[in-house]
């Protein structure tokens, strides 16, 4: 039955629900608030996108596709399986979410499962979910551990469209058998990289070979090697391969400027707090390699009097919401987390992302850095670089295809090794004393930091300085396991 425009379809209910309709969908040219008229994005438009969407893309004010939404949405909208690469921060959630909403049948239930490493990263993506099927009847779910499963249950009798989950929600739903994979014509696997990594492997390839009915499959991500690429064709029917870093191009975002600062271990916490207080970003993300670390920086901040946070895995999932929360709102202003954060903190805000520690995986990096410039902002990456962590600094310039400038810390003074202070010699933390670097060539410099490093290169911020007065050794009792 024709419906006339501006006007409100019948919708088909959820199997045992009340009747719905379907949001209104304005005329092309509607007044929106105070006066002003709403134009469909020609750009998307030509992407063969329908009008229900365009006018949520309107809503949000998105008028020009990135790259990878103008290569990846046409060939999507056919039906064929896509594996999917592009820089974080530019739009693979629309990339693959727009033409699902297009394709999905209404009248059926349990369509699409969306599969991510994160908790924060499966809210980010149903929310963006949400946004754009504003003007469309989908039921939408999220689903992920930390939270009471009987909630979960009960959103899985609401008959939603799209599920968006951690692997090991999904599968404990799919054991409850209140999940039907079987049901899925859609299949997603967002940060596709982390999702067959070792930890995850199992469970997606679970997940993966429950979805038995004819199904499209899009697996997507910042970083995907050849190893990657080749495990996950063996789940896929002729892929289209859409990968928008080729050539010379950078693999991180370009409007993220990235430095180093040499800095010893022990120098860490001071020096952090001392390039907090002179870049004075509106919100910063700091980064280290475990839980332990997260909460000692956050702690040291904290003392500092910085408004700062940590998130990690251990903390209680309500814990994380109010956190999360208070960062978006800026109500905190410094976000100390774990490397599995990285893949779900999408806060446009953020300045400044700070490597406390150099990542061991040169691909964590690329994730991290890109918390920051996201979808044509600017920001800041700076990374702590430790004597002994050269060649990691390397292996991260070969994969981005890019050059770290170093940062110096105005008024930051390197101190000797505190096993040192009592007279020892100095060992650098390498256990040989620690010697006066050489200088290497510079490259050009550039406004409030140093010359670009060539390889080798050793800062000066590692020389070995001896203290004006003699410090007292630290004391005291040391605790031990107890033995049972």
């Amino acid at each position: 039955m024709p419906v006339a425009l501006g006007t409100a379809p019948p919708v088909p209910a959820a199997p045992g629900g009340p009747a719905t309709r379907v949001p209104a969908i304005p005329p092309v040219g509607h007044k929106a608030g105070a006066g002003h008229l709403v134009t469909l994005p020609p750009a998307f438009a030509k992407l063969g996108l329908e009008p229900a969407i365009l006018h949520a893309l309107a809503d949000i004010h998105f008028t020009t596709p990135s790259e990878i939404q103008e290569k990846m949405i046409p060939i999507a909208l056919t039906g064929a399986d896509v594996i999917g690469q592009a820089r974080t921060g530019t739009g693979k959630t629309a990339a693959f979410g727009l033409p699902i909403l297009q394709r999905l049948d209404l009248a059926q239930p349990y369509q699409a499962i969306m599969v991510v490493p994160t908790r924060e990263l499966a809210v980010q993506v149903e929310a963006e979910i949400v946004r754009f099927a504003k003007h469309k009847p989908v039921r939408c779910a999220v689903v992920y551990g930390g939270t009471k499963v009987s909630h979960d249950i009960k959103m899985m009798a609401r008959h939603p469209h799209i599920i968006v989950g951690t692997p090991g929600r999904i599968l404990d739903l799919v054991e409850r058998q209140v999940l039907p994979l079987e049901s899925m014509r859609f299949v997603v696997c967002d940060e596709v990289d982390r999702m067959f990594d070792i930890g995850f492997r199992d469970d997606i390839r679970k997940i993966l070979g429950g979805c038995v009915a004819p199904h499209q499959t899009f697996f997507v991500s910042a970083t995907i090697n050849d190893d990657i690429e080749r495990m996950v064709r063996q789940h896929m029917r002729d892929p289209q391969r859409i990968f928008t870093h080729v050539g010379d191009e950078t693999l991180t975002n370009p409007e993220a400027t990235q430095y180093f600062v040499g800095v010893n271990p022990w120098d860490k916490q001071r020096a952090i707090k001392m390039l907090l207080r002179h870049e004075k970003p509106a919100l910063a993300l700091v980064f280290c390699r475990t839980k332990r670390s997260v909460d000692k920086v956050a702690a040291g901040l904290q003392d500092d009097g910085i408004n700062a946070s940590p998130i990690h895995g251990d903390l209680m999932q309500n814990k994380r919401e109010r956190v999360m929360r208070g960062f978006r709102t800026g109500k905190i202003a410094v976000l100390v987390a774990t490397d599995l954060a990285s893949r779900g903190i999408d806060v446009h805000e953020i300045t400044h992302v700070i490597n406390y520690d150099v990542p061991e995986d040169p691909e964590v990096y690329v994730h991290r850095v890109g918390r920051t410039a996201r979808m044509g902002a600017t920001g800041k990456a700076i990374t702590f670089v430790a004597r002994g962590e050269a060649q990691m600094q390397t292996e991260i310039e070969k994969l981005i295809n890019h050059l770290l400038l170093e940062y110096r810390i105005p008024g930051f003074l390197p101190s000797s090794e505190p096993s040192s202070r009592s007279g020892g010699p100095s060992t650098g933390g390498q256990g040989v004393p620690s010697q006066q670097p050489a200088v290497a060539k510079t490259g050009e410099s550039q406004p409030g930091a140093a010359p670009a490093a060539e390889e080798g290169y050793a800062p000066s911020s590692f020389a070995n300085v001896q203290p004006t007065k003699t410090v007292r050794p630290l004391s005291g009792k040391f605790p031990t396991r107890r033995r049972h």
